[in-house]
């Protein structure tokens, strides 16, 4: 930890020094010589680091001499962006305001600044004194390093085989008999168990031995899936939040809370949730012995039907004794055998190497796998880390590295783990150890960790730390320290989790640094470490004081405030508190339930890189003093519904990098400064403003920013707006330059009740990348939805038209070959679907039919690579498993193709509101269609309800629901989904 610290000092340190010495005024005597010091000193104590690292694990002296290091490095950082900001904040007044009468330039590692001369000399001195006082410390930190006999090593960049491939460990070895045995347990009756409801299933075994994993194979395996009318899985952890845990079953169930405030009213909701149903219910990793507790939880789930199971999972035997479990029932996880945790090692130990050097690597791998004791945790640990040492002598040090003889027993649990964390870089190590900040359990999202981990100055020494912090993630990820993998369309890994073990280490190794509270109505528990940097607070109650008296005076670089409320939350801030947040760095009140943001508070906060207030739904407005905020690098403003608009002074956050306000419905357009911000890459909305206001950035200004990508999932709303084709066709250029798999288009916002003529020439303009996955277009007022475009997406596997009201004709959509899902609502217009739609330019003349039909299926195959000659067979559709028609209030025909093969692969098909469509077109008979829903369609439910299934061409399907009441297999209606089979 005080390596990686270190390290990351060096860098600004040369910079300042350099600084000083270029400067022809002699300002402050001696100065220049206390920075160098200071900097010679870092270096010397830097040598010594990494055998410090390890041998406070048995000399507690040694760690408090790495706390006193770490806490001196964390005061020199603050005196370094001190200075910064002093010249920053400078600049940027200067800019509004009268040239001074005498200036003095400062030449900066990005730009020139200029100063007045009293200014400068009073920073000068400020910081002089500072440093001097820490040369002092420092000093003393360095001499008081021979008392502990620490050995001096030249680090070097560990020697790592070449490797760039991610391999994900999926395939779970030496669990077979026990999940057969777990899912005979979870598929069986309730006899053997006195008719109890429900049967209660604890997985017990210690940490990493694979608990939840197999919890999730018993969770998802099909007969499982088939066997229950209900499966919820949550995560407990400490402490048991009977609350919290209530509202995340009632979230997974679908139902409703946000009323309810009380255990006992939650309880009650989770009664009429699952009442009659059969359920299963995982609570994974339940850590509470409190009998009443328990009692009470489990009270309301004795309604559920006969078979209704309760998985837990638990490192406690006790948990089972107190939940008086018979011990047949109780499943004792056994460690695994050598031979499995060698297929584990070995599967990531020796990815893509050659025979040779398995040959020789193997025998001293076995000695190695034989460390992981039988945890399969450990083994994919060890075998990550192994996969990155080149030579045998490499494999060698680590089987005799003295981490495997401590007497201590945390350090022998953590061994496997602190040999991966020691063969870190510093960079990665850092990183790693900084995630302690999230609770247990707790997904991230990659980017959002990347952009903390910039916020921290961990990555600020590359031209582009956003790439450097994405290889920072991608080797954490193939040394195994992230799971539970969250993967975009590309199959690109954007969040995970970290296994709790893990994430005790990254506590463990953060001692005193990170820190976590638990802060309801009264008080927080515990109380707060006077030296802590990177502070977590979870708020347990609906109505939290912010704890200011709680804070420590100006230690603070991190401050998280995790709603673990769900979604009921009322954070009240002060109006402001200098002193204990002066530099913080990283700011996270991300669903807190703030309606708005003390301007005083928030604009003391200049050394801030990162604000996250997404998820706030009821902030109306930010304060103009976030625009004083020089330094900040990311605003996360997602999902706050509520938002009217950005400050106007917005070109004053000249490090501006990231910019997220997806789901900011509200905005009408984005302040005219943004087009300023030269360092802005991430913009994840597009509001495109009505009537060109000046007071808003144009998508011309957006267009000249040349660091500026759109996210991939980025929507743009108000395309309507733009006002010619040369806007379009700007826009259309910016699209083209980011990385978009999604797209939203929205053309108005509002109802319109006239055709806008426009709309189909600025939609024929915004030609998309054919890579793309996912289109929706909404609010289009044209009259055709035909771009020549649209049947270029050879990879489009989801497409909607949502409110798209007057548009009388369908683009070939049947030609996609990719489409997976299409959805059609709001539609005031249309009145057939027929042989277009399918792909299909006529159905009347067969020479046309037959001649189109070659065209089209030509057309698939080249897009495949097929090549496409000699095809005789039009396939319409041909991958399309969902489709949904809803509000086409006009919609009378839908007709297929007799020539062609209509939507192969028709798995669901949902209808709601199509008043007037007469019937269903005969082609569904001949689909695979397994669920057909029709709701408020008054045609098509009487003619269901007079014919039944026979005449509907749908005898096959075998799920059918009419106005929300189901048909069975004989032809009879009945009230409830679940007794279909009966």
């Amino acid at each position: 930890m005080a390596d990686a610290l270190t390290s990351v000092l060096l860098d600004p340190l040369i910079s300042i020094t350099t600084e000083f010495l270029i400067q022809e005024v002699k300002l402050v005597k001696g100065v220049k010589e206390e920075v160098s010091s200071l900097k010679s000193t870092l270096v010397a104590i830097k040598d010594v680091l990494e055998g410090a690292e390890k041998k406070q694990l048995e000399d507690p002296r040694v760690r408090r001499w790495l706390d006193q290091l770490r806490d001196v490095s964390y005061d020199i950082d603050n005196v370094l962006d001190n200075w910064n900001t002093e010249i920053l904040t400078s600049e940027i007044q200067k800019q509004n305001a009268p040239a001074p009468k005498k200036m003095v330039c400062i030449p900066l590692p990005s730009s020139s600044f200029c100063l007045s001369q009293p200014k400068k000399v009073r920073i000068f001195h400020k910081v002089a004194h500072e440093i001097k006082k820490l040369n002092e410390t420092l000093e003393r930190i360095d001499k008081e390093k021979r008392n502990y006999s620490l050995e001096t090593t030249k680090v070097v960049p560990n020697k790592r085989r070449e490797t760039t491939s991610l391999v994900d460990v999926s395939e779970v070895y030496g669990r077979d008999v026990d999940k057969d045995y777990l899912i005979s347990k979870l598929l069986h009756d309730n006899s053997g168990h006195g008719g109890k409801v429900p049967v209660i299933i604890p997985i017990v075994g210690m940490g990493g031995i694979g608990k939840t994993t197999l919890a999730q194979l018993a969770f998802n395996d099909e007969k499982v899936l088939a066997n229950f009318d209900e499966r919820v899985w949550v995560c407990v952890s400490e402490p048991f939040d009977e609350i919290g845990i209530a509202k995340a079953i009632l979230q997974e169930l679908k139902e409703s809370f946000q009323d309810l405030n009380t255990l006992q009213a939650l309880l009650r909701r989770i009664r009429e949730s699952i009442e009659g149903k059969k359920f299963l219910l995982v609570l994974d990793d339940v850590w509470t012995e409190d009998r009443q507790v328990w009692e009470q939880f489990i009270q309301p789930f004795r309604s559920g039907a006969a078979g209704s199971k309760i998985l837990i999972t638990t490192r406690k035997h006790k948990v089972a004794t107190m939940m008086d479990i018979p011990t047949p029932l109780i499943i004792n996880l056994e460690l695994l055998s050598e031979e499995h945790c060698w297929s584990i090692f070995s599967q990531l130990a020796f990815f893509e190497r050659n025979d040779e050097d398995r040959q020789q690597l193997e025998e001293i791998g076995w000695k190695i796998a034989n460390k992981c004791k039988g945890l399969p945790l450990q083994a994919k640990t060890l075998g990550g880390l192994m996969r990155f040492k080149e030579t045998k002598r490499d494999w060698e040090d680590v089987l005799s590295d003295q981490i495997w003889e401590s007497h201590d027993e945390k350090n022998n649990h953590f061994a496997p783990f602190l040999l991966s964390y020691y063969d870190l870089p510093p960079l990665e190590k850092r990183c790693f150890s900084y995630c302690s900040v999230f609770p247990k359990d707790c997904g991230f999202r990659r980017d959002q960790l990347i952009e903390m981990w910039m916020s921290q100055g961990y990555l600020s020494s590359d031209e582009n730390p956003e790439n450097r912090g994405q290889n920072c993630f991608k080797n954490l990820i193939m040394q195994s320290f992230f799971q539970d993998f969250r993967k975009d369309d590309d199959g690109s890994i954007v969040g995970c989790k970290m296994h709790d073990i893990l994430h005790d280490l990254a506590q463990f190794l953060t001692k005193n640094e990170c820190s976590t509270m638990k802060v309801d109505e009264e008080s927080t528990q515990p109380h707060i470490v006077e030296k802590v940097r990177h502070l977590t607070l979870l708020l347990t109650a609906y109505k939290v004081e912010f704890p200011t008296s709680m804070l420590n005076e100006g230690n603070l670089h991190s401050l998280f405030l995790f709603n673990s409320n769900w979604l009921a939350c009322d954070l009240r801030l002060p109006h402001q508190t200098s002193g204990p947040l002066r530099y913080l760095r990283t700011l996270n009140m991300r669903k807190c339930g703030i309606s708005w943001l003390p301007g005083q508070l928030i604009g003391q906060l200049r050394h801030l890189r990162y604000l996250d207030l997404s998820d706030n739904d009821r902030l109306e407005e930010l304060p103009d003093e976030v625009c004083d905020l020089c330094n900040l690098q990311t605003l996360r403003l997602s999902l706050c519904f509520d938002l009217k608009r950005l400050p106007e002074g917005m070109e004053r956050l000249v490090n501006l990098r990231h910019l997220h306000i997806l789901g900011c419905h509200r905005l009408k357009g984005l302040p005219k400064g943004i087009g300023r911000l030269t360092q802005l890459r991430t913009l994840d909305r597009v509001v495109i403003p009505e009537n060109n206001h000046e007071e808003y950035v144009s998508v011309g200004d957006l267009e000249k920013m040349n660091h500026l990508q759109l996210e991939s999932e980025g929507p743009i709303w108000g395309c309507g707006n733009l006002k010619s084709l040369s806007e379009a066709e700007k826009l259309a250029g910016l699209m083209k330059r980011g990385n978009q798999v999604r797209l939203y288009l929205t053309f108005h916002s509002g109802h319109f009740n006239e055709m806008v003529s426009n709309d189909f020439v600025i939609l024929e303009a915004l030609q998309p990348r054919p890579r793309l996955k996912s289109l929706t277009i909404g609010s289009y007022l044209g009259a055709s939805l035909s771009p020549k475009w649209m049947t270029s997406l050879h990879n489009l596997t989801r497409l909607q038209f949502r409110d798209c009201e007057f548009f009388d004709t369908f683009p070939p959509l049947g030609r996609l070959p990719s489409l997976e899902e299409l959805v059609i609502k709001g539609n005031g217009e249309l009145r057939k679907i027929g042989g277009e739609v399918m792909g299909i330019t006529t159905t009347k003349s067969s020479a046309s039919t037959s001649s189109r039909i070659s065209s089209s299926d030509d057309d698939i195959n080249a897009a495949k690579g097929g090549g496409g000659g000699g095809v005789h067979h039009f396939i319409s559709f041909p991958k399309l498993k969902r489709l949904s028609f809803l509000h086409m209030s006009r919609w009378e025909e839908w007709d297929g193709c007799e020539s062609a093969t209509n939507m192969p692969c028709l798995d669901s098909l949902s209808m709601y509101r199509c008043d007037s469509l007469k019937s269903l077109p005969d082609f569904l008979k001949d689909t695979p269609l397994q669920h057909l829903n029709i709701v408020e369609c008054r045609i098509l439910s009487e003619s269901f309800r007079r014919l039944g299934k026979e005449g509907a061409h749908i005898s096959h399907v075998p799920t059918i629901q009419i106005d929300y009441k189901y048909m069975k297999r004989d032809g009879n209606w009945i009230e409830n989904a679940f007794e279909l089979d009966a």
